[in-house]
């Protein structure tokens, strides 16, 4: 199966956009985006349309999954989010998926400047 992945990043935010388990690093600064065309529900992939960023305090309080086939509706979706280190600083969930294009929140709000990585979970039966 042809694989093409890509990244997005909000100026110093940083991050992979990936539809399955598996994990990336990511370096660099460019606003890029992106699919993993890797999903059993979805062939065509996911990618992250946009963050919630709190301009006051720098932290993102959300992420916007999009591209969202109907067959995953009823599946979980799952965001966690990354330093450099390699250190969980923020994750999310929405089940049941519903829509085309989930937003995520991230209760712990962390900072922007801090992010490095994303990883985007979708588990279920729906569509296997």
């Amino acid at each position: 199966m042809r694989r093409s992945l890509s990244l997005l990043a909000i100026g110093a935010l940083t991050a992979l956009a990936v539809g399955s388990a598996a994990a990336l690093n990511v370096n660099g600064g460019a606003i890029q985006a992106g699919v993993d065309q890797t999903l059993s529900c979805d062939a065509d992939g996911v990618f992250v349309a946009g963050w919630g960023l709190e301009a006051d305090d720098g932290t993102v309080r959300s992420v916007r999954i999009n591209g969202i086939d109907g067959a995953c509706f009823g599946n979980a979706l799952f965001v966690r989010v990354y330093d450099g280190s390699g250190a969980l600083i923020g994750q999310g969930s929405v089940d049941p998926i519903d829509a085309v294009e989930e937003s995520v929140a991230l209760p712990t709000w962390p900072l922007a400047s801090a992010i490095e990585q994303i990883h985007i979970f979708i588990e279920g039966s729906a569509g296997s």
